[in-house]
């Protein structure tokens, strides 16, 4: 189970160096990433092809609000 708690960990990281991103800048969350001593390519993969980031939307049809 080890292993399973590290990659929540890790997704969990991620995540919020991609808001950081988007907040606050590439480089500043390129160096919480580094801080966090996790590898940096999981947010450039996310930044140059933001498409393949999600697969599909949730919904099929967006809704009518």
């Amino acid at each position: 189970m080890p292993q399973r708690r590290r990659d929540d960990d890790t997704a969990v990281t991620a995540e919020y160096a991609f808001f950081l991103a988007e907040t606050r800048g590439l480089r500043f969350a390129l160096d919480y990433l580094d801080n966090c001593h996790i590898p940096r390519d999981i947010l450039l993969r996310a930044v140059d092809a933001p498409e393949k980031r999600r697969r599909h939307e949730r919904r099929s049809y967006p809704r009518n609000d």
